[in-house]
């Protein structure tokens, strides 16, 4: 079953935050037992000490363990009342006191009452009783030894048990309200990141139907969703702006081909009507729409081929700033007959590429300039070469392009407005195929223009290696 983002992220989120939580709280609670079980050892062993402190104190108050026998049963019973059994000998090992054996089994009956409460109070209790024996001294001098049978390695009392189990509680509610903390702020943050992932997602499904529009959502702060927001307005807008293309490029279309067959069949028909005789001259007029026709669907199926890749280069290297001034020279005429000046400068470069598509792409290119530049005005081809890549600008001083078509000239059957187009309406598909060349040569094609000013086309080729 697939879940939302939203649910994945709070998973993920919770699942992170009960692992961290449950290993600090396992961690902090094993630091805390094994603290205070060393706290506990050592008041143990601080009230051990204390009984032979009070046995090294009253051997040198008299000197002697004679006279101390009732002090000494005092120290003893005073330790089987903390359920402690200890034996006292002097320095010759004879025993000076010891508890009998009712009293040795009570306190070992009460020690083992005691272990099993604790066990069930704080569990994991592994203590019993343990033996050692301790030395009594009088500053250097060894006057004695005490042996101590006590619950080891340590013992919790009640109070110590009940801190314990305290303390447990404690930590186990301390967890559980982290764990309700990161669970807010996971709810939080699953729901700032798939809001708009799910808006966005909603708005993909608008544009599959075909009806495209800008999406307005705030910011999110969260650089991969707005950088993902601005994509899809970029694409929904791109679309809708293909959309529009395509519409104009099937009336545009339907116009180039109805044209030369609406002037065909009127001819035709007045000719079979014998409206008019048939001659030779109203014959070649059919001929030339014809032509007209099949020259129409050749450069359509041209511009095919370019953007397929299809078309397979013959590259050779040549001296472009050459060819460039060939294509000038070709021209010539029809810049005398237009009063234009037109030049060929730059450094002289060579590259490989297909040299009749080149050729194709610089005359589209300049009989474009000559076309919208008036009478009087110049035409630069400039040549340069930098950083393994080939460069060629078109500079003319003509009416230049309307900012709002420049995005827009190198679109199939795009044709410039009616006053830009009097002098020689064209069919809007050449610089299309200007583009597919230079796309194929893995090369670049832009345009920069001030409207009444100029154009400038530059085109950046791999230079040859």
């Amino acid at each position: 079953m697939k879940r939302t983002i939203k649910w994945q992220l709070l998973l993920s989120f919770v699942s992170l935050s009960f692992i961290l939580v449950g290993a600090f709280s396992w961690i902090t609670l094993n630091l805390l037992e094994s603290h205070f079980a060393d706290y506990v050892r050592e008041r143990q062993e601080s009230e051990l000490e204390e009984y032979s402190t009070d046995l090294e104190n009253l051997y040198q108050q008299n000197g002697t363990w004679e006279e101390n026998s009732q002090a000494i049963q005092r120290v003893g019973r005073n330790a089987l009342q903390q359920s402690v059994i200890v034996r006292i000998f002097d320095e010759d090992g004879q025993l000076l006191w010891s508890p009998s054996a009712s009293e040795e089994e009570d306190a070992k009956n009460k020690v083992q009452d005691h272990l099993l409460h604790m066990e069930q109070m704080v569990g994991g209790m592994e203590s019993d009783y343990v033996q050692s024996r301790s030395p009594l001294y009088d500053g250097t001098e060894e006057i004695g030894m005490m042996e101590i049978q006590s619950v080891g390695p340590y013992a919790y009392t009640e109070h110590d048990a009940l801190f314990i189990s305290d303390m447990e509680s404690k930590l186990v509610l301390v967890a559980f309200f982290s764990l309700l903390i990161p669970l807010f702020f996971a709810l939080l943050v699953a729901k700032k990141l798939s809001s708009p992932i799910v808006t966005i997602n909603d708005f993909t499904k608008e544009i599959a139907k075909g009806r495209y529009s800008s999406l307005s959502l705030e910011e999110t702060g969260i650089r991969e969703i707005d950088d993902l927001l601005v994509s899809v307005n970029d694409l929904s807008l791109q679309l809708q702006y293909q959309q529009k293309i395509r519409n104009r490029l099937s009336s545009d279309i339907a116009h180039e081909i109805r044209t030369p067959l609406t002037t065909l069949k009127g001819n035709i028909e007045a000719m079979i009507d014998g409206v008019w005789e048939i001659s030779e001259e109203r014959l070649y007029r059919c001929y030339e729409e014809v032509s007209r026709i099949t020259r129409l669907i050749g450069e359509i199926d041209r511009i095919n081929e370019l953007e397929s890749q299809e078309s397979q280069l013959q590259k050779n290297t040549f001296d472009l700033t050459e060819l460039a001034q060939q294509i000038v020279d070709n021209f010539q005429p029809m810049l005398v007959e237009n009063k234009l000046n037109c030049s060929v400068s730059g450094d002289r470069v060579f590259i490989s590429a297909d040299r009749d598509k080149i050729h194709q792409v610089l005359t589209n290119l300049l009989a474009n300039a000559i076309k919208f530049t008036p009478s009087g005005g110049r035409i630069d081809l400039y040549v340069s070469q930098s950083k393994g890549t080939t460069s060629f600008r078109i500079i003319d001083n003509g009416q230049g392009i309307p900012p709002d078509e420049v995005g827009q000239i190198f679109e199939r059957f795009y044709m410039a407005e009616p006053s830009r187009n009097s002098k020689l309406r064209g069919q809007g598909i050449g610089l299309s195929i200007v583009k597919g060349i230079v796309n194929a040569h893995q090369g670049t094609i832009s345009v920069d223009s001030i409207y009444g000013k100029g154009t400038t086309f530059t085109i950046n080729l791999p230079m040859a290696k």
